[in-house]
């Protein structure tokens, strides 16, 4: 729950400057059965006291108004905000009329002596107090609202352009002449050796397309479809690489229907190996496991060429910024990168389980 009280979210200084004299102007002409027959001259005094009150009663409401949206801060929570708004309206209009109003009376009474001559009855002033403050409170809650839906819609486009950007820039990652032509170069050299094997490398390779073609269209997916995705294309580094690669899945069942942006995992096991010498004397070990709630990605870091850390960073390029964005969009969460000399980690933030079609197998 924020601690720190809102704003109302937008410049509310020339609504008040005009509302609060305008309100108070029509308050005794509305309510109190006053007119302006004899001038405007005579009528300032009765100006000035509805004024005053008005101006009691639009500042109680707004502090009201933040103080809910202070203890009911998110979008689920606008039932409960909304009850406490109306509950807390309420008993401050009745507070106000049987207690600050005839006290701010009195007073104006002894300020104009002789021009006021209404004292409203507790019915009378409980009403005239409730209705502009209910207009005050549907103002700010509409003003509200209408910042929400627009901010909700900006995100939206967004979250959709950044998903479009996603999916053209893992199409084009993994349709790519190094990727097939690494793939085939290895189906080539199996084929003579271990036709049985070959058939399975196809299939696993058909796998990782299949996936690529049916999450595009998704904001997230389950882990447990990301870790199958992931499997198949271990299957095919491991082919590839043989001993000298080795990732290591480490993660709880109960943890398996979280979400997660689709491919970021794999996006981040192609850039260790993108990233790092793989050898028989310098093998490449990538973990997959879950710390504090969080997806962690690490691997042991032997870059390719002499760059420095920050250029390390970096150099993972478009991939990972778009991972970052998307969970930005998603869940305002950060994906953190740390780097140090021996190793480089990416934690992802693990987002709640939502009723979405698993993906078929």
């Amino acid at each position: 729950m924020q601690t720190t009280a809102p704003t109302v979210q937008f410049d509310d200084r020339i609504m008040r400057l005009i509302g609060i004299p305008l309100v108070g102007f029509l308050m005794p002409l509305l309510f109190f059965g006053t007119t302006l027959e004899k001038g405007l001259v005579a009528y300032l005094p009765m100006w000035i006291s509805s004024t005053a009150h008005t101006l009691v009663y639009w500042e109680g409401s707004r502090l009201v108004y933040l103080q809910t949206r202070r203890w009911f801060p998110a979008v689920s929570q606008t039932t409960q905000r909304l009850l406490w708004l109306t509950g807390l309206s309420l008993l401050f209009a009745m507070l106000f009329s049987m207690v600050v109003c005839y006290g701010l009376n009195d007073l104006l009474k002894l300020a104009f002596p002789g021009f006021i001559h209404h004292k409203p009855g507790l019915l009378e002033e409980y009403k005239a107090t409730l209705i502009p403050l209910v207009i005050c409170l549907a103002v700010y809650e509409c003003i509200y609202y209408f910042r929400q839906l627009r901010a909700a819609l900006l995100e939206a486009e967004q979250l959709k352009q950044a998903n479009l950007q996603s999916q053209l820039e893992t199409l084009k990652n993994q349709v790519n002449p190094h990727f097939l032509f690494n793939s085939l170069n290895t189906l080539t050299a199996l084929i003579p050796e271990d036709p049985e094997l070959s058939v399975r490398f196809v299939q696993k390779l058909a796998k990782v397309y299949r996936y690529i073609l049916e999450i595009r269209e998704l904001q997230t997916v389950s882990l447990a479809d990301e870790l199958s995705a992931l499997r198949a294309y271990n299957f095919l580094m491991q082919i590839r690489f043989g001993d000298r690669l080795t990732i290591q899945l480490d993660l709880p069942d109960d943890c398996l229907m979280a979400r997660v942006v689709p491919l970021s995992l794999q996006m981040l096991v192609e850039n260790a190996v993108k990233h790092n010498v793989i050898s028989t004397h310098k093998p490449l070990f990538i973990q997959v496991f879950i710390e504090n709630n969080r997806l962690i990605v690490r691997n042991n870091l032997q870059r390719k060429s002499q760059t420095s850390v920050d250029e390390l960073e970096e150099s993972t390029g478009v991939g990972l910024q778009n991972i970052r964005s998307r969970y930005q969009l998603l869940a305002g969460q950060r994906v953190d990168v740390i780097v140090t000399t021996q190793q480089f980690a990416v934690s992802l933030p693990l987002l709640a389980a939502t009723e979405q079609p698993a993906i078929a197998q």
